[in-house]
């Protein structure tokens, strides 16, 4: 059986360009996003997906709406496709996590990114179980999430180890195509849609 998979990470926002951690929050697009948004769902229709499966927050699942709409395909919502939960560092930059004294910390495993945050090994197994599940499926879906389910999910999809997501630089409006032949990841395309 053959899966064939397009990870896509949403348009970019005002968090991205000003650097600040939007996890479960909401951040508008530029207008650099505005553009993404409007060539992304054309893209994702192009992939002719069986389904195109979405984050809950707004930021993706606009993308998504369209993409399905365009595809004449299913539009599910998934949390576990959500960002990372980044506690009480949410909303805020680098500098600003300092300056309040937070622990931040992005490489470990187990612990939380930040005080009542999400480790970055929860944000792993609920893409890897949901990337499990669209695979078990088999067919074409287009999955529209964050930079940190993109990261786990293709780092997973291609069989490789937790350590490896630093491997790839995950843009906003990026896109990857993952086939899976035989429990077998190949990356067809990776490029910024």
């Amino acid at each position: 059986m053959e899966t064939s998979i397009l990870l896509v990470r949403h348009p970019e926002t005002h968090a991205n360009v000003t650097g600040r951690f939007v996890g479960r929050g909401h951040s508008a697009y530029t207008a650099v996003g505005r553009r993404q948004s409007a060539r992304l769902p054309r893209r994702i229709s192009r992939f002719a997906p069986d389904a195109v499966w979405s984050s809950p927050l707004e930021r993706a699942l606009r993308v998504a709406k369209r993409a399905a709409q365009l595809a004449d395909t299913d539009l599910a919502i998934d949390e576990r496709l959500v960002e990372l939960d980044f506690g009480m560092a949410e909303g805020m930059t680098y500098e600003e996590i300092a300056e309040a004294g937070l622990t931040f910390n992005y490489r470990s495993l187990e612990d939380p990114v930040a005080p009542g945050g999400e480790s970055r090994g929860s944000i792993e197994r609920r893409s890897a179980a949901f990337c499990d599940e669209i695979v078990a499926a088999g067919g074409r879906h287009a999955i529209v999430t964050h930079g940190g389910v993109f990261r786990a999910s293709l780092v997973h999809l291609l069989g490789l180890s937790s350590t490896d997501i630093w491997a790839f630089h995950i843009h906003n409006a990026q896109l990857a195509h993952v086939r899976i032949v035989d429990g077998h990841g190949m990356l067809e395309e990776y490029r910024v849609g």
